[in-house]
């Protein structure tokens, strides 16, 4: 049933994404005993409408670079696994850095069609430095940039030093505000790093939910590879990103200053794609849609059981 629903691209799907999300937002503001507020106007309701963006952003950028067929399994599985993260609507940065990441992402991967290079490659690098400045070991994403370039505009020695202007520029802007507003910067946390990866044991929640993202990714990692052959030149390259994509994420989280659960939602763009694509290979629908309905459970224990 829910195969049958999403296996066709319709205006009406996005919309049963955005009552999904919807609904993980009234269960969060029940399960938190919210009332309306500062924090409520000021972080959550933001927070909601960023996500909801986001939902837009994943359905162009799927759809304008065929990393599916013609449906919006992606789509629903990224709204879904929104669902691991019940506590997502009280952290907006991060969702900001999701935003930003999926901006950038977006600018990256239209490279392929080779026109206004250098305004996407600024562009990429304007976002992920944005997102440098929410927190700093976000400058692993610039990574991306350049294996792009690597890919695709690797011929113009200009294009390489593109976005580092970008970076440099916004750079400069935020430490000339900081001298302004008599800031200290070299305590600032932008330029923190520490190169340690802290990880608990005890936290019970995020372990099932890493061995969860791990053994999904892992599958279709597997599936990626057996139908490599089958695939278009331009689609290796755009699942390649894709790839390289959900691993700078995997070491964000795990070098990450500020270490909770939420910082994995930026995992989910990469392995939505990679879903998609798994049960685009499954022949047997009902199959995929035990698959989707089981995913809908865990999205909803989350959110009840394991916050």
């Amino acid at each position: 049933m829910i195969t049958s629903v999403f296996g066709k691209s319709k205006p009406i799907n996005f919309m049963l994404c955005v009552g999904i999300l919807l609904a993980y937002f009234v269960m969060h503001l029940f399960s938190e005993d919210k009332e309306l507020g500062v924090s409520m106007l000021t972080v959550e309701v933001p927070s909601v409408f960023l996500l909801l963006f986001s939902l837009f952003m994943v359905d162009f950028i799927v759809k304008k670079n065929d990393f599916t067929q013609q449906n919006d399994f992606a789509l629903l599985i990224f709204t879904i696994f929104i669902g691991l993260f019940p506590t997502i609507f009280a952290h907006i940065e991060i969702v900001c850095m999701l935003v930003l990441v999926l901006l950038a992402f977006r600018r990256i991967i239209s490279l392929r069609s080779l026109h206004s290079v250098k305004q996407k490659l600024f562009d990429a690098s304007l976002y992920i430095t944005l997102a440098i400045l929410l927190d700093s070991w976000m400058i692993l994403y610039l990574f991306i940039i350049y294996v792009a370039i690597l890919i695709y505009v690797s011929n113009d020695y200009r294009n390489w030093l593109v976005p580092m202007v970008g970076f440099l520029g916004t750079v400069c802007m935020y430490v000339l505000y900081l001298y302004l507003t008599d800031e200290s910067i070299l305590t600032n946390p932008l330029f923190e790093y520490d190169v340690k990866i802290t990880y608990s044991m005890t936290d019970y929640r995020r372990i099932m939910l890493h061995l969860l993202i791990i053994s999904l990714f892992s599958i279709n990692f597997v599936i990626f590879f057996l139908k490599f052959k089958t695939y278009s030149s331009q689609k290796k390259l755009s699942f390649l990103l894709n790839i390289i994509l959900f691993f700078i994420g995997v070491t964000y989280v795990l070098f990450v200053k500020n270490n909770t659960h939420n910082t994995e939602i930026l995992l989910l763009f990469p392995l939505a794609i990679s879903m998609a694509n798994l049960l685009e290979n499954i022949e047997n629908k009902r199959i995929s849609d035990i698959l989707l309905f089981l995913l809908m459970i865990v999205s909803f224990i989350f959110n009840i059981y394991l916050k």
